[in-house]
């Protein structure tokens, strides 16, 4: 599987709706984040995790809270709850020879 991109709408550390490219180019095969603490990189790391296995996640700071209640937490704190987050991972897999192309989508909000 090859990961293309993960979109983050209000969710965590991200305002808004931010875009991530993940496809891997010929000559340069792996893609590096960095940035400093609360910067948002285990946020990427939790929203692929999320979009995936959604109540099933193993997300890094859900401690003890419900589902429900880690998606309520995790809506961008500068946006109206009412408007929600998501994230939006588009991925390609090979089978029998022909790339699949998919796109998983996964939205909320709160009320």
């Amino acid at each position: 599987m090859i990961l293309d991109s993960v979109t983050l709408i209000n969710f965590g550390a991200y305002s808004g709706r931010q875009e991530a490219i993940l496809t891997p180019e010929y000559d340069r095969p792996i893609i590096l984040f960095g940035g400093m603490n609360g910067g948002g990189k285990t946020t990427l790391l939790d929203a692929i995790q999320l979009a995936f296995y959604g109540q099933r996640a193993r997300l890094s700071n859900r401690n003890r809270l419900s589902y429900r209640a880690y998606l309520r937490e995790s809506i961008h704190r500068g946006c109206d709850p009412k408007e929600g987050a998501g994230i939006i991972l588009c991925f390609r897999r090979m089978d029998d020879g022909e790339y699949h192309h998919f796109e998983l989508q996964r939205q909320w909000h709160e009320g």
